[in-house]
């Protein structure tokens, strides 16, 4: 008789119902002909997967994700890397929404039993200290100074993923009605762009932050980024854009009222603004500096 294949299940306990979520998660794992093992990612050594591990199953939010891949892609080139499941249980679950993952145990088992691998592809950073990758974007301007800010928000009141969304989407608009934009030089796939811009978003992904729809198109399977460049003269038109349902139940999204480039192959930029986020990281810059971003395709499996 063959033995059943391993799945580890790496969990942030944060997320969720604790370990009611815990104990279904590794029930439906099972109930797929799956061993499986349980680690929560608070714990030391996490990622220290059995060899016979063909099945990572994630359960966390954006940042969970993120911090798993990031221990996967330094695994030796030799080391076998699982597939990857994603059980999406934190906030926005940005990465989560654009492959169309569902948020429910019914949905990681249909994954499971289906196992269409769909190969993901990540940003190359160059020349920016302590990170060399992204799974969902990286930017100046708006978007980290919302991250920055978030982290001072007294949350204590919130009860539930929608109003914690809303206060972020408001801060948002908030922050945006007298932000400053500064100067950005681009060049993508040899084409030059230079302008003050108050957002300037790199995306493999189509929404981030509390769900904000950058990049319609975005496809992280499709071996292609997105660029947002926002400017000064498009300020009105994005406080209106959040102010409506960015995610419309029909599943159109309203025309975005700045310029979205896409890249084939490579970016380089350099901006006034200090502030970059890659992800959810947030990252002080010493000063303007040349940042060139590369597309790395198809080298995580994910299945759907």
């Amino acid at each position: 008789m063959q033995a059943a294949k391993y799945a580890q299940l790496l969990h942030n306990p944060k997320a969720g119902d604790g370990d009611h979520m815990k104990e279904d998660l590794v029930n439906a794992i099972v109930s797929c002909g799956f061993n499986c093992g349980y680690v929560s990612t608070k714990a030391q050594r996490w990622d220290r997967l059995k060899t016979k591990t063909t099945l990572a199953v994630v359960a966390g939010g954006d940042g969970t994700v993120r911090q798993v891949l990031k221990r996967l892609l330094r695994r030796k080139l030799l080391d076998k890397r699982p597939a990857i499941a994603l059980f999406p249980a934190g906030t926005a679950n940005n990465f989560a929404k654009t492959l169309g993952i569902s948020a429910s145990l019914p949905g990681l088992k249909r994954a499971i039993t289906g196992w269409q691998i769909r190969k993901i592809d990540v940003g190359a950073i160059g020349n920016v200290p302590e990170t060399n990758f992204f799974l969902e974007g990286m930017g100046y301007g708006l978007l980290p100074r919302l991250i920055r800010e978030m982290k001072t928000v007294d949350l204590s009141k919130v009860k539930t993923t929608d109003e914690e969304l809303a206060l972020a989407l408001n801060k948002l608009i908030e922050i945006t009605q007298d932000y400053m934009p500064k100067r950005g030089l681009l060049t993508i796939d040899g084409v030059h762009y230079e302008d003050s811009y108050l957002l300037v978003e790199v995306l493999n992904i189509q929404s981030v932050g509390p769900n904000v729809v950058l990049a319609p198109k975005a496809d992280p399977t499709d071996g292609k980024l997105h660029v947002a460049l926002l400017k000064e003269v498009h300020r009105e038109a994005f406080i209106q854009y959040l102010q409506q349902s960015h995610r419309p139940r029909s599943g159109k999204y309203p025309k975005v009222p700045w310029q979205t480039i896409e890249v084939k192959h490579s970016i380089t930029m350099r901006c006034e603004h200090r502030l970059l986020h890659v992800d959810d990281e947030l990252i002080n810059l010493k000063k303007a500096q040349l940042v060139k971003v590369e597309i790395r395709k198809g080298i995580v499996d994910v299945i759907v």
